[in-house]
């Protein structure tokens, strides 16, 4: 009986410690950009959360934007060369543009589902939405943010969408969904968002 529960608790640690180690997401990747580590060598995707000790290699023309989740760093790489995950930062013979996110936006970034996730997996609301006004006060905050991001900067849409389904309303996320696919033609980078909450919307509406 000793040894099973020995064995269930060595189990819950080393689940603990994988959920721990997943320190950025990536939240835009252009071009062909390998990741590898302890879960072996495989191409990099848009909200994949990648850890620490990871190792990044970007072909010519490459490009990758990651937010740190703890930190709030948010780092753009471009060029061709291997980029070293840490716990807060990233390290490289190449030098990213950083910037920070804010800490209201990193909070809801932190519940985004990650690529392979499904359904609301992981999300919570960032705040108590609900003595905000929810919806409207959610769409301010990301009208704020968005009026301060770079125009190919995908984050703000990232987490307004992440809210709406927060808050169950996939009506309006889907309306933002089309009004992406519109602006895709010149700014491709929304592809990978529409893809990818595309998804998440479909299967939260079949529940």
């Amino acid at each position: 009986m000793l040894r099973k529960v020995g064995l269930f608790v060595l189990v819950a640690c080393s689940i603990t410690g994988v959920a721990s180690a997943q320190v950025a997401m990536l939240t835009q990747v252009t071009g062909e950009v390998k990741v590898a580590g302890g879960e072996g060598s495989r191409g990099a995707v848009p909200f994949l959360k990648v850890n620490d000790g990871d190792t990044l290699t970007l072909a010519g023309g490459a490009r990758v934007q990651m937010v740190y989740l703890s930190s709030g760093r948010q780092e753009i790489w471009t060029g061709a060369g291997p980029v070293k995950i840490g716990t807060a930062q990233s390290t490289s013979s190449m030098t990213p543009q950083a910037s920070q996110v804010p800490a209201l936006i990193l909070r809801q970034l932190e519940k985004t589902p990650a690529a392979g996730q499904h359904g609301k997996t992981g999300m919570v609301m960032l705040r108590s939405l609900d003595d905000l006004g929810v919806a409207d006060q959610l769409e301010k905050d990301y009208k704020d943010y968005r009026a301060k991001a770079a125009p190919e900067d995908t984050t703000p849409e990232v987490f307004y969408l992440t809210g709406l389904l927060d808050i169950g309303d996939t009506q309006t996320a889907t309306k933002v969904l089309e009004e992406l696919k519109a602006k895709q033609a010149s700014q491709p980078a929304y592809a990978a968002v529409v893809e990818h909450f595309g998804r998440l919307i479909a299967e939260s509406t079949r529940k």
